[in-house]
């Protein structure tokens, strides 16, 4: 005691209290709620939540935790044995049910052991065929059981086997009165004068108030309604389980109001005690009135009631070293724990005294009657609709209802009565059917079998067998069964051969509740059961510091103490009801736990309650109902899941449908005005209608229309001049009426700007405006135009804008007849008319051999411009009869013979077209013009770049010619025929018309195929390069003029696929570890987290409910944290741009980083997919368990017991169910928003579901913040990356929040927009690298990344930006010059710059770059270095440079000749080398592709210059041959380890690049690593 009397001090100084009493003072310690130091020298004896004692050893059937008795009977079928029999019958020695429902309240007060554990571990009892609860047969069919809650830190080996634990304190101490808590205490308290809160001030009328602060009661559904109601209902008591029936809770009524009646006296005899000191004098002497009833009351008869009537005397009774017990004081060295066997067993020997009922008295007109009330009748053996009247209370129909018979009818004095005056059941081995078959359950099961709970719960708690438990209590084991009773030796014999035994063995492997109960006799318990009570009560006593005797403690004095003694359970009855009421119960009995007969009629008389008697209305138990706690979550749980499948394609839906409407709204005709200039004399600015699209919207164009008096033509063009038709008068006019007439009709509706011009033979002119005033002075312009050319200008009838739409002759109409004019000359000339043996006239349409070609019909076939002087010349050539239109026989003639006709007359017809003066001759005018007309055809019909003169004065003198000499047709082939005629007969002229290809013959003996002379063509074009060239009739492929200068070495197929491999590996080996490091990291935490809650989490249970569901979405949880803050590290440019500059880009791939970003979004979108598939199977499961299960796994989830946890809850009233929803929702929007697709046509929505991400962090904040399954992981993920991530913005929000300057915009073909604005004075950058712009004109908050083409030494900074979605579009609109300048330009924002990996081009010995297209812009940069630092000394570490551009047409990109052509005069040390490929025709094999090519090989090899670029680069026609461009490279280059190949293009472009880097790298020799970007 000396030991731990230090630490105490403090402890028992808080628990000490100063109350005055009858003027005096003295200090008590009070006692405490929670058990803790009750003990002083043992602080936790005694404490809540500590273990249950074992008087017998461990039996578990693993040495640990595992049930015992796995191979004893099944419960049920020892319980429809050992404790089936008749209802009704009553007690022997006269024990009343008051007895056995006050043992019932006092096991609440003493032990609370039964609350299953948490995770829940089920042990269910299976129910045998033919059995009550099993009326179809099932084989599976198992009544739930739930094993105990035990102390965690046990059951983890033999020397520590599972230990259960009590909740409350063993103490008789008003637990069950005033809680086991002082929160629970001071909820009940009403903090006046002492008082417990009541309904009312006159105690015999007062109840404790409503829950409506809803304690957490135990509140399970009455099984006789089967419905859960709010715990509300209930009235606050100490005991969570006072309401399970209404006997229990009339206990608890009586001690609340003797509490109010002492507090009441105390007040009155000290009116100047505080509320605090009445409520602990008051709480003391109740506690100290309840011990009193319980040892020296109800415990004897309890535990034996003699023959005579004599009940058991405790003093008499030897208990430790055969002493006898009067009581002698407190012994610190008792432990007062509740024993295993007392729990599991002993005080369950109350259950076989149960009776089915109580007889209800009433005390009226001074006489005592049974009482009756009203119940449904279909609750009763009437089984009516209607209510009607029965006697007493049915036990099994009064769970969970108490405030029926105690609040409305009978009332509580009625019950009381009659639990005093009904007798107890028989004191057998019979358990009624009120509580062995229909005791209630959970709303899954609402009957279950006590008796059968019984005999699991001792298996659960590892109880040994009967015998052993015996042995341990110091009494002898039996020697065979029937020498466990005498009473039953037909009970037992039947137990003998269910447990595999016989009468004559010993019974051990009985089981204790069943062998213990089978020993009582009338007197009472058997011996085995009255020693392990005995024992348990006598250590609660001795145990107890605080017991009332006990005279150390100064609680009492000794007149308080004889007070108590002096007062019965009687009088406390009789203080507070009026139970004894008109002296009709009188004389009051001396022991209110047996029954008596008061005295005469009319007094009360002892009576049995039969629920089998006929002679009244009996209530008759409700059977056994399940249900189903997946029921009502159908319709939700279905709804959710198609609602996901669902969202997917209608996400996909919208983001194309929002890309098409885009679309059609960029050229859609209606009121959108065009690009305005002033009109002129002779043209206006307007906006053409030309058709629909497939989706019936309006398609228009802006134009120029112009007309021309001298030529006779209306001329209608693009505002920049590109002539998309002509009209010409000359050749159109009504053939009817030899007149020439023009129809024009007006608009009358939508403010009249709609005019349609129609000219015969023309395709109607529908044209609209922007005002009425425009549109009326186009009309006169109209009107006077044709008036000078002599038509008749006529004006029809107005129209609403429908009708003209509906009545306009379009070219969509027009096109099909072309269709079928064009489709018949190709079928004329592959011989398909002919093949049936008719001509081809026969088999043409009338009216397609009525069909003429205007003139802009004629190069639309050609895929050429009207106005170009080859169209115009090639026309009048095939117009043989020169009334301005070409026939279906001229074109067929001319056609054919350019198709299949021999090389002399493909060059005729060619020198015919600039002959005008057809006499055999071509001047030095009529030369110029044909080159003229070939650069027309490159869309370069200007000769900035190449002196014409000069080019042909050169070729004239090369062949000799003065300067008035001509060239002959002779002369004319020397030229053409300078490489080999094998062009000429490969070449051809093809039609551009709706997909139409010349078809291939039928036979050898036709005209040469189409395939076979694109193979000629390539052979004669490639003959300068070794490799063999691509798969014939491909299309254009060049090989580049770089010669390999050795073989190349012979591998076998498995040599090659181990070279590319080894090569992949070694050139990307930085990329490959930190992937696979990346990987393997995430694949641990997935693993890591699955583990955990598949092994080491498994005393949690969670797994065990969902299955191995949650192990799967846990891990896949962690493993989505980590990929999504991984994001933000990909996402950090500025940090990334910093880091690749330094050491660490040797290590790691900074480059990469964008490529990491998608790869990690995969792998978070595949985890996301795995979380939500598993979440869903997992909220299934959860669905179909009962809501006070769930409650231990999801703590922090609250819920009215009455409310059940349906799917729909957890999904939409959860925080981590509604955010779970909400992520799945934003994430599928970014996903999808973020598919190529939705970049390239709805950038603006692609960046805003981006900046979702801050939504998708914050969600996933609350998501895990809730705890629904455990402590939050993301913020240990998230932290540092969030960190990095917003110093990174922190440095772009610095930069970009000032508005640059544009100083300079030039408008470009292709749609490119060249713009030039300020530099700030801290952007440093090198050549190659990016930034993202943002232009306030289009949205703020909207970046687009653009690389610089500007140099690092420039003053400005520029872009080049194509316009190919609608930002870029609209950004080109805004900063048109001819409608910016009046305002200025529009300010940008600029984010950067960024690095990428074409910036490190210097790095390699031998660098090439690729540009296609618009992707030239990042050379563009690194071109403009390498001329400003030529002159430089060791200038670059890099020895040679290609660069290789891919163009549609050099004029598309005009600006990078000039680029590359200030890189040729700088570069002195062929340090840059040029290749440039033009692939604008569609075969190389083409008849205008020939010309070209004839021509600029002729004029490189006389002049050193390209004729289309005027540069010394060469230029090829069609698309390079990567796979021999690279052979060729390693070859020269074989002394380099490495070489950089940097491209910048489209999709298609890049990934041939890096197929034939793949395959080349299959070959020894320097590696070629490639880095890419794609737009």
């Amino acid at each position: 005691m000396a030991g731990v009397s230090g630490p105490l001090t403090f402890a028992v100084i808080f628990g000490v209290l100063c109350v005055r009493q009858g003027g005096a003072q003295h200090e008590y310690e009070r006692h405490p709620n929670d058990g803790w130091f009750n003990n002083l020298l043992h602080p936790d004896w005694g404490a809540i939540d500590t273990h249950l004692l074992r008087r017998s050893p461990t039996n578990y059937s693993d040495g640990v935790y595992e049930p015992s008795g796995p191979n004893r009977p099944n419960p049920l079928d020892i319980s429809k044995i050992a404790f089936h029999g008749k209802d009704g019958l009553q007690s022997d020695r006269s024990r009343n049910a008051l007895l056995v429902f006050f043992g019932q309240q006092l096991v609440e007060e003493i032990m609370d052991a039964q609350r299953p554990g948490c995770p829940r571990e089920f042990f269910n009892i299976r129910v045998p065929k033919g059995h009550k609860y099993n009326p179809s047969n099932k084989d599976d069919l198992e009544m739930p059981f739930l094993r105990a809650r035990y102390d965690q830190r046990t059951g983890l080996s033999p020397n520590n086997p599972r230990q259960q634990l009590n909740e409350i304190t063993p103490y008789i101490d008003g637990n069950l009165i005033y809680g086991a808590g002082k929160a629970v205490e001071d909820a009940l308290r009403e903090f006046k004068g002492g008082r417990l809160l009541a309904t009312d001030r006159d105690i015999k009328k007062s109840f404790p108030v409503q829950n409506d602060i809803r304690l957490p009661f135990a509140n399970p559904p009455s099984p006789r309604d089967h419905v859960l109601r709010p715990v509300n209902r209930f009235r606050r008591y100490g005991n969570p389980r006072t309401h399970e029936n209404p006997f229990l809770t009339a206990f608890a009524i009586i001690l609340f109001r003797y509490h109010n009646k002492v507090a009441a006296d105390i007040e009155a005899a000290n009116s100047s005690l505080t509320d605090e000191e009445i409520f602990n004098a008051a709480r003391k002497r109740t506690i100290a009135q309840y011990q009193k009833t319980v040892m020296y009351e109800w415990l004897p008869p309890w535990l034996s009631i003699n023959i005579t009537g004599s009940p058991f005397n405790i003093d008499e009774y030897p208990y430790v070293g055969g002493k006898k017990n009067p009581y002698a004081g407190y012994d610190p060295n008792v432990h007062p724990g509740i024993s295993t066997e007392f729990q599991a067993a002993a005080l369950r020997f109350g259950h076989t005294l149960v009776p089915s009922g109580v007889k209800t008295m009433a005390v009226r007109a001074a006489a005592c009657k049974i009482s009756t009330r009203s119940v449904k009748g279909r609750f009763t053996t009437n089984n009516t609709g209607e209510n009607v009247q029965v006697e007493g209370v049915r036990l099994c129909n009064a769970y969970w209802v108490p405030e029926e018979a105690l609040e409305v009818e009978p009332g509580l004095d009625d019950v009381v009565r009659g639990m005093i005056f009904t007798t107890a059941a028989k004191e057998d081995n019979i358990i009624v059917s009120d509580i062995r078959e229909n005791v209630f359950g959970p709303l899954d099961w609402s009957r279950r079998d006590l008796g059968a709970l019984n005999i699991q719960r001792g298996r659960d708690l590892g109880l040994p067998s009967y015998n052993d438990v015996r042995v341990a209590y110091g009494l002898h084991r039996r020697i065979n069964w029937t020498d466990v009773s005498p009473d039953y030796p037909e009970v037992l014999r039947k137990l003998s051969v269910l447990y595999g035994s016989s009468p004559d063995k010993e019974p051990d492997d009985l089981d204790l509740f069943t062998g213990g109960l089978l020993e009582t006799n009338a007197n009472g318990p058997g011996q085995l059961f009255r020693r392990i009570t005995l024992d348990q009560f006598l250590r609660i006593r001795h145990g107890d510091r605080f017991w009332y005797e006990n005279r150390q403690n100064r609680l009492f004095s000794d007149e308080e103490i004889a007070e108590i003694q002096s007062t019965t359970f009687t009088d406390v009855i009789d203080q507070v009801t009026d139970v004894f009421k008109d002296d009709i119960a009188t004389p009051k009995p001396i022991n209110v736990f047996l029954c008596y007969n008061s005295g005469q009629p009319p007094a009360c008389k002892c009576t049995n309650f039969d629920p089998d008697e006929t002679s009244t209305v009996q209530e008759t138990c409700e059977p056994l109902r399940h249900y189903d706690y997946f029921s009502g979550s159908e319709a939700s749980f279905l709804a959710t899941v198609i609602i996901i499948i669902l969202s997917i394609p209608a996400t996909i839906g919208m983001m194309m449908l929002i890309a098409k409407r885009r679309k059609t709204a960029l050229n859609q005709a209606g009121p959108r005005p065009a690009t305005r200039v002033a009109h002129g004399k002779d043209f206006f600015i307007a906006t053409e209608w030309v058709g629909r699209s497939p989706t019936g919207a309006l398609v228009s164009r802006d134009v120029k229309i112009q007309t021309n008096t001298q030529r006779m033509k209306v001329l209608v063009s693009n505002p920049r001049g590109q002539v998309f038709r002509m009209i010409d008068l000359r050749t159109s006019g009504s053939a009817e009426s030899g007149q020439h007439k023009a129809l024009v009709t007006r608009s009358r509706d939508k403010n009249n700007r709609l005019l349609m011009l129609a000219v015969p033979g023309e395709i109607d002119l529908v044209l609209h405006f922007t005002s009425q005033g425009e549109r009326d002075d186009a009309f006169a312009k109209f009107r006077q135009f044709f008036k000078e050319q002599g038509w008749t200008f006529n004006e029809g009838p107005s129209m609403d804008e429908h009708i003209m739409w509906r009545e306009a002759f379009t070219i969509d109409q027009r096109r099909e007849v072309l269709t079928r004019f064009f489709k018949s000359i190709l079928d004329a000339l592959s011989g398909d008319a002919d093949a049936d043996g008719t001509s081809t006239d026969q088999t043409v349409e009338e009216d397609v051999l009525q069909t003429k070609l205007t003139r802009t019909e004629f190069a639309d076939a050609l895929g050429l411009q009207p106005h170009s002087l080859f169209v115009r010349n090639m026309f009048l050539l095939v117009d043989v009869t020169g009334d301005g239109r070409v026939s279906f026989h001229e074109f067929k003639t001319y056609f054919g013979i350019l198709s299949s006709g021999s090389a002399d007359e493909k060059a005729e017809i060619f020198f015919k077209m600039f002959d005008t003066s057809r006499q055999g001759k071509l001047s030095r005018d009529n030369y110029k013009k044909m080159i003229l007309s070939l650069l027309e055809l490159q869309e370069t019909p200007d000769q900035g770049n190449v002196d014409i003169d000069n080019m042909v004065n050169t070729v004239f003198a090369q062949l000799g010619k003065g300067k008035n000499d001509y060239l002959t047709f002779k002369d004319f082939k020397s030229i053409m025929f300078s490489e080999s005629d094998d062009v000429w007969k490969s070449a051809v002229l093809d039609l551009a018309v709706a997909g139409e290809t010349l078809p291939a013959p039928r036979g050898p003996a036709r005209r040469q195929t189409v395939k076979n002379r694109a193979q000629s063509f390539f052979r004669n074009y490639s003959q300068s390069v070794r490799r063999p060239s691509s798969r014939p009739g491909s299309r254009a492929s060049v090989a580049l003029p770089l010669q390999p200068r050795t073989k190349q070495e012979s591998v076998t197929k498995s040599q090659k696929l181990y070279q590319k491999f080894t090569r992949y590996v070694d050139n990307h080996r930085r990329e490959i570890f930190w992937l696979v490091l990346y990987t393997l990291v995430t694949l641990g935490i997935f693993v890591e987290r699955a583990h955990y809650y598949s092994f080491e989490r498994e005393h949690a249970g969670l797994r065990r409910l969902a299955g191995y569901g949650v192990s799967i979405t846990r891990g896949a949880a962690s493993a989505q944290m980590f990929t999504y803050a991984s994001l933000l590290v990909t996402m950090s440019r500025n940090t990334l741009t910093y880091f690749r500059e330094t050491v660490l880009q040797r290590i790691i791939p900074f480059d990469s980083a964008h490529d990491m970003h998608i790869y990690i979004a995969a792998l978070a979108m595949l985890f996301t997919v795995m979380h939500i598939i598993g979440h869903l199977f997992n909220f299934y499961h959860i669905s179909t368990q009962a809501s006070l299960d769930l409650n231990c796994y999801f703590r922090e989830y609250f819920r009215a017991t009455h409310e059940l946890a349906s799917f729909h809850y957890w999904t939409y009233q959860t925080v981590t169910g509604l955010t779970g929803v909400a992520l799945t929702l934003v994430l599928l929007v970014m996903y999808v928003f973020a598919s190529p697709y939705a970049r390239r046509h709805v950038f603006l929505y692609f960046s805003t579901t981006h900046n979702l991400y801050i939504v998708v962090y914050f969600l996933m904040f609350l998501h895990g913040a809730a705890r629904l399954v455990q402590v939050p992981l993301w913020p240990y993920f998230f932290l540092g990356p969030m960190v990095l991530f917003l110093l990174d913005k922190l440095v772009s929000v610095s930069r970009n929040r000032v508005l640059l300057p544009v100083h300079k915009v030039t408008l470009l073909p292709s749609g490119v927009t060249n713009l030039v604005f300020k530099r700030p004075l801290t952007f440093n950058y090198q050549s190659g690298q990016w930034v993202r712009i943002a232009c306030p004109a289009l949205g703020a908050g909207e970046y687009h990344p653009f690389t610089l083409t500007s140099a690092p030494h420039e003053e400005s900074l520029s872009l080049h930006i194509r316009a190919v979605g609608p930002w870029t579009t609209n950004l080109r609109r805004i900063f048109d010059p001819n409608t910016a300048n009046r305002l200025g330009y529009p300010k940008i924002y600029v984010d950067g710059p960024f690095g990428e990996s074409h910036q490190d081009w210097f790095r390699y010995k031998v660098a090439v770059l690729i540009g296609g297209g618009i992707g030239v812009t990042p050379f563009a940069s690194i071109l403009k270095d390498i001329a400003y630092r030529s002159k430089e000394v060791g200038r670059f570490t890099c020895d040679k440079v290609y660069f290789l551009w891919v163009t549609r047409t050099q004029k598309s990109f005009e600006w990078m000749t000039d680029i590359i052509r200030q890189v040729e005069l700088a570069d002195v040390d062929d340090y840059v080398d040029v290749q440039i490929c033009i692939t604008q025709m569609k075969e190389k094999f083409d008849l205008r592709t020939t010309m070209l090519y004839m021509c600029e090989r002729y004029f490189q090899k006389i002049a050193g210059l390209s004729m289309f670029t005027g540069l010394k680069a060469k230029t090829h026609f069609g698309r390079p041959k990567f796979h021999d461009f690279f052979g060729a490279l390693k070859d020269t280059h074989s002394d380099v380890s490495q070489i950089g190949v940097f491209s910048c293009g489209p999709p298609a472009m890049t990934r041939n690049i890096q197929l034939a880097c793949t395959e080349i790298n299959a070959y020894t020799g320097p590696s070629l690593i490639h880095h890419f970007e794609n737009f």
